[in-house]
């Protein structure tokens, strides 16, 4: 009986090394294979791509340039209060001016006015008090 245990393990073992046998042929034939095999470096590809990449934001770059001159060219030209409404502004600020200098100069006229009335009035006042003294 231990005969038979004993070559059923033969025959496992048997099987198994000759499984092992055919991956070690198979091993060698893809080791050959990749001996044979020969890698290039060439990064001419990568170049390739690269310098067209760069290009491509190079002239991406240039037309965000060109936008950017044309809206700081419109901004330029443009203004912040409309011309209409500073117009209005600047005839306000002049009547402004022109009816406080007019204010003005009706003071200066009716102080002058009062200043000679009351200059009159006192010289009758002293014209009139000087007869009765005599």
């Amino acid at each position: 009986m231990g005969y038979k245990k004993l070559d059923e393990v033969m025959e496992l073992l048997s099987d198994e090394l000759d499984g092992f046998g055919k991956s070690i042929i198979k091993l060698e034939k893809l080791t050959q294979n990749t001996e044979n095999i020969k890698i290039k470096v060439d990064t001419s590809d990568i170049e390739y791509l690269l310098k067209e990449h760069l290009r491509a934001e190079k002239e991406r770059s240039d037309r965000l340039q060109e936008v950017i001159k044309s809206i700081a060219n419109r901004l330029s030209k443009s203004s912040v209060i409309p011309k209409v409404q500073l117009w209005i502004h600047y005839t306000i600020y002049f009547i402004s001016i022109v009816i406080i200098g007019y204010l003005i100069f009706s003071q200066s006229e009716l102080t002058k006015k009062h200043e000679t009335d009351a200059a009159k009035t006192l010289n009758l006042e002293e014209q009139e008090s000087t007869p009765n003294q005599k």
